[in-house]
């Protein structure tokens, strides 16, 4: 995993903050700028890691070429086209898998061959920004997050890949944001609450929206309404 090192100005998008060091590598949760760090020193930790696990448990064969099944799932959720290519949205053929979040350690998708799990993922969860504003809303998925970033500049989202938020995720999103609000599915309040608990304790104003429905349900008014009866 990723040692997480603080922050940093990004050299493409200027920012003073959004850049996040990592001892292997650079993210910048504002444009999504992405460098690996090429020194001895990380090039023998990376070559140990990919010694200690087979290399075909990373790899996907993706295609824009996405199937109407999965396509008409997306429609669903009224994710356009535009979204589709800006979020790098792709189709596993090998393994019947909308791949909806893919990074350079990571990868997440919805299952639609005959698989008895809904989603699959591989690797260590990243910290991905969708959108920006100063207010963050950590969701459980993709999809929740992509309709949330539609409320740019008020809002900005980040999917938790689940209903958990590690000590890591915890801290970079404290220094960031001074508001974070918590929205994960219904039948996950409980774990919603501890998580807000835990950045109160960090000193950021945190709100819990708990709704009927998952975030991603929601059109865009209805999501913007959500937020303000928090």
């Amino acid at each position: 995993m990723s040692k997480f090192l603080g922050h940093k100005s990004c050299p493409k998008c200027g920012s003073k903050d959004n850049l996040a060091d990592y001892d292997d590598h650079m993210w910048c949760f504002g444009c999504k700028y992405y460098k690996i760090k090429n020194d001895i020193r990380s090039l023998r930790s990376r070559l140990q890691s990919q010694q200690a696990m087979p290399s075909d448990e990373h790899i996907l064969h993706t295609t824009k070429d996405i199937p109407i099944v999965p396509r008409q799932w997306l429609l669903k959720y009224e994710i356009t086209n535009e979204e589709i290519e800006k979020n790098n949205i792709a189709w596993d053929a090998n393994n019947h898998v909308l791949i909806l979040l893919q990074t350079q350690n990571y990868w997440q998708g919805r299952c639609f061959g005959n698989q008895k799990l809904k989603y699959l993922s591989k690797g260590n969860k990243p910290l991905t920004i969708y959108g920006n504003g100063d207010t963050i809303v950590c969701v459980e998925d993709v999809i929740s997050a992509i309709k949330l970033a539609r409320l740019s500049p008020n809002y900005c989202a980040t999917p938790l890949l689940g209903s958990s938020m590690n000590l890591e995720t915890s801290q970079a999103l404290s220094e960031k944001f001074k508001s974070i609000t918590i929205w994960l599915d219904r039948d996950k309040a409980k774990e919603a609450i501890k998580i807000a608990s835990n950045l109160k304790q960090k000193g950021v104003s945190t709100h819990v929206v708990i709704s009927p429905q998952d975030p991603k349900e929601y059109n865009k008014g209805e999501l913007i309404e959500w937020l303000k009866s928090k």
